[in-house]
């Protein structure tokens, strides 16, 4: 797909104006920002609106400042828990009314030609509010199987874009089928989902994952750029499993493990001094944080990846070509179980369901993977054929595309 066909086509993107809502977290958020960013290139105007959570991580705090330096129009909506537990639909409802009116004030003021959705509670208001103006709606998917927001939003949706062809048992009921593909992976396309168009664009990831050198890498965390290197790390705001479980199994290491591998272990803001101590306990080589911007020379340093499932990860695990032992989130819907399937599936990766995950399980898998190196290049090489390189630009395209239909 082309993102300037010709002259013409360029003039009518200088007038194009697109409002982009997004939930808060990094897995909506960050796909929200590379395409907003990717649209200014193109000589639109962009507004973002994203839930902001009082958990955010300073991560996504930077890259909401470099898409504003851009020229990205980023407002955040507000939004908190609620005050008693027992009267929380309650409280949704009267905050659904708030982001309503508010993104009716948007629509007056910005007058957009195009919203797109990227899930997420707040999407919802922000878009029925758009149909209700009549804007043409695109909704973008991160996950293999639709989250209950697009799920409900489909039916006013123009056009829906994934990140990944579904499962076929991790598609939402109604989905209908389409035609196949011809990459490991990617068996299961569909033209539409309930009449809905769909356009299979990948999941866009921030621009300098695949970018870093191992080399560098190594010097950056102050470890060995040949030994065997595990990357575990589980999510914008880690995870606590993840951490117990990686700290049990370190003490099953076998004397020559313990001198051949190293770890690089992004803990969450909560567990970190806890790991950081087992580690030390056992004179393990590693390199220990709550989170990291330079997330990219981690995957170049990396030999397998232990994680959560999230669809962000799986992106940026296509495109390094890195083996995982994906350990998937047992909780919102089974999003991640479907997610860790695909990778399974397509001979990436090993999926370990968090109620069967012992220590000596994840040990006996890394193992597995660390012994034997043509295994690891093979799974690296199927965890490639998942990855969207261009997936900004496509999505990018997909929404010039639908604004222009309706100019």
């Amino acid at each position: 797909m082309t993102l300037v066909r010709n002259s013409h086509s360029t003039s009518q993107q200088q007038g194009i104006r697109v409002l982009l809502v997004a939930e808060g977290s990094g897995g909506h958020l960050i796909p929200a920002l590379e395409v907003s960013r990717a649209l200014v290139r193109l000589g639109a105007s962009v507004m973002l609106l994203y839930a902001k959570r009082r958990q955010a991580a300073s991560l996504l705090d930077e890259l909401i400042q470099d898409a504003h330096a851009e020229g990205v129009q980023v407002h955040p909506v507000p939004l908190s828990p609620p005050p008693i537990q027992a009267f929380r639909w309650m409280w949704r409802i009267w905050q659904g009314g708030s982001a309503w009116r508010l993104a009716q004030e948007r629509f007056r003021a910005f007058r957009p030609q195009t919203a797109v959705g990227f899930g997420g509670w707040l999407s919802v208001p922000v878009i029925l509010a758009a149909r209700r103006r009549r804007i043409p709606v695109l909704l973008h998917e991160q996950n293999v199987r639709l989250g209950r927001a697009n799920e409900f939003l489909l039916p006013w949706a123009d056009q829906m874009a994934l990140s990944f062809p579904a499962c076929p048992d991790a598609c939402p009921p109604r989905a209908e089928q389409g035609r196949r593909g011809h990459k490991a992976g990617r068996e299961q396309t569909r033209t539409q989902l309930n009449g809905t168009p769909v356009v299979i664009t990948g999941l866009p990831i921030r621009h300098t994952i695949g970018m870093a050198h191992r080399d560098d890498a190594a010097r950056r965390f102050g470890l060995d750029p040949h030994a065997l290197t595990v990357f575990i790390l589980g999510g914008s705001q880690g995870s606590r499993a993840i951490n117990q479980l990686v700290c049990e199994m370190l003490g099953g290491l076998s004397w020559p493990e313990r001198r051949a591998w190293q770890f690089l272990h992004l803990t969450g803001p909560h567990d970190h001094a806890a790991v950081q101590q087992a580690y030390a306990a056992l004179e393990l080589r590693c390199w220990v944080a709550p989170s990291l911007a330079e997330v990219e020379k981690v995957y170049a340093l990396a030999d397998v990846v232990v994680a959560r499932a999230g669809a962000s990860t799986i992106a940026e695990l296509a495109c390094v070509g890195k083996p995982a032992i994906l350990i998937p989130y047992p909780h919102a819907r089974g999003h991640q179980r479907a997610n860790a399937q695909l990778v399974e599936t397509t001979g990436a990766g090993f999926r370990l369901e968090e109620a069967a995950a012992t220590p000596q399980r994840l040990l006996s898998l890394l193992r597995q993977c660390l012994s034997d190196d043509h295994l690891r290049r093979m799974m690296g090489s199927r965890m490639q054929t998942l990855a969207h390189p261009d997936a900004t630009q496509q999505l990018a395209s997909a929404i010039v595309d639908l604004a222009q239909r309706h100019v």
